[in-house]
């Protein structure tokens, strides 16, 4: 870790706003990211959600913000000696100092000597003394006064050395944290899903099953299952949070690889009043109820809007879907909500149905409409043996 990588992940998390932070700190915003993913590595845990253009703190993002914040101020007053002030954080920004360096620079200071502690870090008495010079050089001061009896810290290297000892115990306290929170979930089976549909939909049946699946062939190695939207699963996949996901998207990302484990059949779902006498071979009366009613559906970042953009745009027309009154909600139960009692129409699995009774009523679209349902994970993975695991778990409950 390193002083620049902790200053822009602070201001990342103050910010919520990568772009925002790269102009505060004057460096392109693919580096920014950069920084929050090493932080991210580091600490064994997501500190940033994307939401849309900006970003929102994660619960532990959240946590761990006031004591980031205190590491930013510390490495900040390094660079203030002799009655200077603290550089702005883009010149911070540039002064980059790896915490490697710094602590070693405090053993040389607990010892008194370079070539001790050289000799206890396992390091060239050379390549130590070029460390420390380096840590000087960026500085802009001399923290230690190198004479025959050894290396002791000058009038402003006594600060210097109190700071980079603060520096020690706080991220030691906070890489701690992160050993003891990856010892705890290193044997973890992680598993990653769409949001089910509704208690009879299959991709609930999928994890119940298969969480109940692998307690019974893996007793010691527990599972842990988690639900978001699929463009959040996407990422979290990629950052390495979840071993395998359960997607409901058209085709899989070329990066990834699976298989296709089921179809859910869609349907034009409103109130029973409102769709009696409606058929799919009646294109002028969709059309009218369509543009009769505002239709609540999935945002964009759903596996499901994607399905359902090109059914609005078959019964309407292409284009004519500009003129509808859309409210986009992720979760279905809300969606419900809306149908049932606030005269809402929408386009949904059949199956997310089943629990409605005769509230509502559903015309089917074509088969070639329905939701697909994939296992994935990345292409680096692919022949490991836990993807085969659930594979065979997953093959046995559908047999």
């Amino acid at each position: 870790m390193d002083t620049a990588t902790v200053l822009a992940t602070t201001i990342v998390l103050e910010l919520k706003n990568l772009r925002a932070t790269a102009r505060a700190l004057s460096r392109p915003p693919a580096s920014v990211a950069a920084a929050i993913r090493r932080m991210e590595a580091e600490l064994a845990m997501p500190l940033v959600q994307k939401t849309g253009s900006s970003l929102m703190l994660t619960l532990e993002g959240s946590r761990l913000l006031p004591r980031l914040k205190e590491l930013s101020n510390l490495a900040a007053e390094l660079f203030i000696a002799d009655g200077r002030p603290a550089p702005g954080v883009a010149a911070l920004a540039g002064k980059m100092l790896s915490f490697d360096a710094l602590i070693r620079l405090l053993h040389v200071a607990r010892i008194g000597s370079i070539r001790a502690a050289a000799r206890e870090l396992g390091l060239g008495q050379p390549q130590l003394t070029r460390q420390i010079a380096h840590v000087e050089a960026v500085l802009g001061y001399a923290v230690l006064e190198r004479g025959r009896s050894g290396a002791a810290p000058t009038r402003t290297g006594e600060r210097a050395v109190d700071i980079i000892r603060r520096i020690e115990r706080l991220w030691h306290d906070l890489t701690n944290a992160a050993d003891e929170r990856f010892r705890r979930t290193e044997t973890v089976v992680r598993i990653g899903s769409v949001i089910p549909l509704g208690p009879d939909s299959q991709i609930a049946d999928f994890l119940a099953d298969l969480a109940a699946g692998w307690r019974l062939a893996h007793p010691r190695q527990p599972v842990f299952i988690s639900s978001m939207i699929a463009e959040e699963l996407l990422n979290s996949l990629r950052r390495g949070l979840f071993d395998v996901v359960l997607l409901d998207v058209e085709t899989l990302p070329d990066d990834l690889d699976g298989r296709l484990l089921s179809a859910s059949p869609l349907a034009l779902v409103g109130r029973a009043s409102e769709m009696d006498g409606v058929r799919l071979d009646d294109p002028a009366a969709l059309t009218a109820l369509l543009l009769r009613h505002p239709v609540a559906i999935p945002s964009l970042r759903s596996g499901l809007r994607q399905k359902i953009d090109p059914v609005l745009d078959e019964l309407l027309g292409h284009g004519r879907g500009r003129r509808l009154e859309i409210v986009e909600v992720d979760s279905i139960p809300v969606i419900l909500k809306l149908v049932g009692r606030h005269g809402f129409l929408s386009i949904l699995p059949s199956v997310s149905l089943a629990a409605m009774g005769g509230e509502l009523r559903q015309v089917s679209l074509h088969p070639s409409h329905s939701l697909p349902l994939w296992i994935a994970w990345p292409k680096a993975r692919t022949g490991q043996g836990l993807q085969r695991q659930v594979l065979e778990l997953l093959s046995l409950m559908r047999a």
